[in-house]
Order: structure tokens, then sequence, then C-alpha cells
């Protein structure tokens, strides 16, 4: 299992402009049959910046492998470049989930 840590600084005021792209990504992410689940934060004393956690089966090495090619990602990608001023990701493992 592999949880994935995305934090987003966006250009000042394209929040509005932003979500939208983010929802449609999530949606699309869904339907990978290694896809478990994916949160979005924001925090209310940094209004530029929001938390992506996602998590997914299987290994960091093979969501490299397949995850970066997939067609909705680069229409992601092409549609936000120029709304992210900063994006810091790291994958992460998992050491405890409990589901309540």
């Amino acid at each position: 299992m592999l949880a994935i840590y995305i934090r987003f600084k966006l250009v000042a005021s394209a929040k509005s402009q932003f979500l939208p792209h983010l929802d449609e990504l999530i949606q699309a992410m869904a339907t990978e049959p290694s896809f478990v689940s994916a949160v979005l934060n924001e925090d209310p004393n940094a209004e530029n910046e929001l938390v992506l956690f996602e998590v997914w089966n299987g290994s960091q090495d093979e969501w490299l492998a397949q995850q970066p090619k997939k067609p909705y990602r680069s229409v992601y990608d092409h549609a936000t470049k120029e709304l992210i001023a900063d994006k810091e990701v790291r994958f992460l493992s998992p050491i405890a989930i409990r589901n309540v």
C-alpha cells in the first residue's frame, strides 16, 4: 500500500479555478483498480494552500510505472500549470490503517 502526500501552493486567487480540475482528476483516479481513497484538505490559515492525501494499493515503483502516463493526468497538468505556484510530493509507506 502506498500513501501520497501532495501540498499545493496555489497562485493567489486561483483556488476557485483549480478545484474543478482537481475534482476531475480525483474522479478519474477513482476509476483505477488500485485506487483506495483521496482526501483533500485546506488550512483556514493559509488560503492558497491545499493538501491532498491519496492511498493506493501497490508499491511506489508500480505507481510510478503506471500512473504518470495516464492521459487524464496530462490533461490535468496542462490545465493547472499556471494555477500552481509550488507543489511538494511525498511518497509514504503506511504503517497503520484503521477505518471506523
